[in-house]
């Protein structure tokens, strides 16, 4: 096997510079914690006092546009006994706003049941079949969470049958807003509350506070549901700055007590250490267990597991949601398979935006996949699963390129659309799909620039190998919790040389590696995934400078410090 050429993924490595000046004067943290604060952004006195402290503060909630109106609204139905409604998103946002609304709402003494949408049957966002269900049930007062916001001719429908609709959502407001009792969305024109990146849940949780406000008590304290807030706000990237990463922070203090019965039994199930999760251990472990049951069947599972009662059951929930969660790895391998198998097919690797549709790419797994192609090919990708009359699909995109302004400029041909800067997802009718794929390509003509084109890696600082310590990992924890907005810290360390290197996984697909620094220091013991085809390459010892994440790996009540391998290259 030859030597690679650039990098084993063959992308660039970009390391982050800091001014000299500021770590200079920042004579109180270690040199590295400095310079990764200023590539997070926090390089005043304050910004650094309020980055660590993470008190609990949070804007007053009436300050969203929308809020006073939507609380006497909710009043009026908890006196007067009036059925409601929580509407939700089938991913683990979705599902825990519905969760916390449904918990403290009934707790405030509210008469309100949950309704969670099937992925394929009933696609993103209100339907109408949902709607005139709900009526006939009675239901009087229908709020949604994270959806709702581009539903105008489905809130049209609600008034129609008889039913208020109060509007909770975080995702870009189109320019026709629905006819709703109230619509809070911190997005929304002329909302004057401070913090925009609220994600669904967080959302959710400062209607509650608005409610306990006026009054409405219960016996709930704010632990009680800063559980779900931290388990909705990671798994669907709210970017861990201001507010976020508050609610995230406290978040995870209630989620490790793990009163919750739900969550004690989808940790253990995750095979994690209770009172010792992390953000990085949701975004990896337990978001994707809780969305597992959107993908494959109803997400009604991961709401039953939150609201479980009783320990018992929710350890039975829990293994079922893991059952899925195995499905849903193995179907977003195959579909991955075929996808890329298509691409090189077609020709369309060196498109500036690929678009790819076809009948065995279900809906379940498109975003997941098109997130892989993405990583595999540098360029915006847009998945869709092919129906006779209806097509669903997802959308995932590179740093600095709006793939929900790329769909908005293809408004007109969605039935149903919406999402964020990084993702979206919508659904089309079957025979406009070639005009969306020419539209989006001539959307990328014009607004895809070549850089962004070019796969790169950005690393936060480099570090020599004789510094690799639990000190420092120490040190790096400080800056917790990490997600989107405060990624886990990204270094690289020169010429190290690998004196053992062994497959991993089922199947071989991953790597593990031991290091030793040409300083002496070492052995390091590091885990590269998606590597271990690269197994022959180091059957004689070899030297590399690589570029990683710090973590300690626990196993069997052990821990040992270990590297996580984003990239390699053969040392200079």
């Amino acid at each position: 096997m030859s030597t690679p050429r650039l990098s084993a993924r063959n992308k660039r490595w970009h390391v982050l510079e800091t001014p000299p000046e500021f770590i200079a004067a920042c004579r109180t943290l270690p040199p590295l914690i400095a310079a990764l604060l200023y590539q997070r952004g926090v390089r005043s006195d304050a910004a650094m006092r309020e980055f660590f402290s993470a008190d609990y503060r949070l804007s007053d909630p009436f300050s969203m546009r929308g809020m006073e109106t939507a609380v006497q609204r909710i009043a009026a139905a908890i006196h007067d006994h009036e059925l409601m409604a929580v509407y939700g998103d089938y991913d683990t946002d979705g599902v825990t706003a519905v969760t916390l609304l449904v918990q403290a709402i009934g707790a405030m003494g509210g008469l309100i049941q949950p309704y969670v949408p099937h992925r394929v049957r009933e696609g993103y966002g209100l339907n109408i079949e949902a709607i005139d269900a709900l009526a006939r049930e009675g239901v009087r007062l229908l709020i949604t969470v994270d959806c709702g916001i581009s539903n105008v001719r489905e809130a049209a429908h609600a008034r129609a049958v008889g039913i208020d609709l109060i509007i909770t959502d975080h995702h870009r407001p189109p320019s026709r807003l629905p006819d709703a009792v109230a619509i809070i969305n911190p997005r929304q024109p002329g909302c004057s509350y401070p913090f925009k990146h609220l994600v669904g849940v967080g959302i959710a949780f400062q209607l509650v506070r608005a409610l306990a406000r006026r009054g409405f008590r219960s016996n709930l304290q704010k632990d009680d549901l800063l559980d779900v807030v931290a388990l909705g706000t990671v798994t669907d990237m709210g970017p861990l700055i201001g507010e976020n990463r508050v609610l995230v922070t406290h978040g995870l203090k209630a989620l490790n007590a793990a009163q919750r019965p739900g969550v004690r039994a989808l940790i253990q199930a995750a095979g994690m250490t209770p009172g010792r999760v992390t953000s990085t251990d949701i975004s990896f472990g337990l978001g994707p267990r809780l969305n597992a049951s959107g993908r494959i069947d109803n997400a009604r599972l991961s709401y039953e597991l939150l609201l479980a009662e009783e320990f018992e059951t929710a350890q039975r929930l829990a293994h079922e949601l893991n059952l899925q969660n195995r499905q849903r790895q193995e179907l977003s391998k195959t579909v991955h398979e075929q996808a890329s198998a298509q691409i090189q097919a077609l020709g369309k690797q060196n498109q500036r935006l690929i678009v790819l549709d076809g009948t065995d790419y279900p809906a379940g797994v498109v975003g997941l996949v098109a997130a892989r192609l993405v990583e595999e090919y540098g360029r915006p990708t847009v998945l869709i699963e092919r129906g006779e009359r209806w097509s669903r699909g997802s959308a995932r995109s590179v740093p600095g390129f709006s793939i929900i302004d790329a769909l908005t400029d293809c408004a007109d041909l969605f039935e149903r659309f919406g999402g964020h800067t990084e993702a979206a997802g919508f659904t089309i009718a079957t025979d406009r799909l070639p005009a969306l794929e020419d539209r989006l390509l001539r959307y990328a003509a014009e607004h895809l620039s070549d850089d962004l084109l070019m796969p790169g890696i950005i690393i936060d600082a480099e570090v020599p190998p004789a510094s690799l310590s639990y000190e420092l990992l120490g040190e790096l924890a400080k800056l917790e919790p990490f997600g989107h907005g405060n990624p886990q810290p990204v270094l690289m360390s020169r010429r190290l040389q690998v004196t053992g290197a062994w497959p991993r996984g089922s199947e071989g697909q991953h790597l593990k590696l031991r290091l030793v620094g040409a300083d002496g220091s070492g052995p390091f013991d590091a885990i590269a995934f998606r590597f271990g085809h690269l197994a022959r390459y180091f059957e004689q010892p070899r030297w590399i400078d690589i570029v990683y994440t710090l973590e300690a790996d626990e196993w069997n009540g052990s821990s040992s410090l270990q590297l996580n391998v984003k990239d390699f290259r053969s040392a200079r």
